[in-house]
């Protein structure tokens, strides 16, 4: 029987991975990088998009923790 550990992290890798992605084009595409209006360039923050990356960033960090499975691997028998 495969671990869930492991099928848990590689879901929240590819997960992750598509957040990280998305959060990214809409970086790319907000007014933080477009400088359509050079006069009022906004944060990432103010773009409304640092937390969209910031909450990508920490599922993709737990799923490569659990598909690592170093901490949760128990086999003492």
């Amino acid at each position: 029987m495969p671990k869930m550990t492991k099928v848990f992290g590689a879901i929240l890798c590819v997960l992750g991975f598509i957040y990280v992605t998305v959060s990214a084009f809409l970086y790319l595409n907000s007014s933080a990088h477009l400088d359509y209006n050079t006069g009022k360039l906004q944060t990432m923050s103010q773009a409304g998009v640092f937390y969209y990356a910031m909450f990508s960033f920490i599922i993709f960090a737990f799923g490569v923790i659990l598909a690592k499975d170093k901490v949760l691997n128990n086999d003492h028998h």
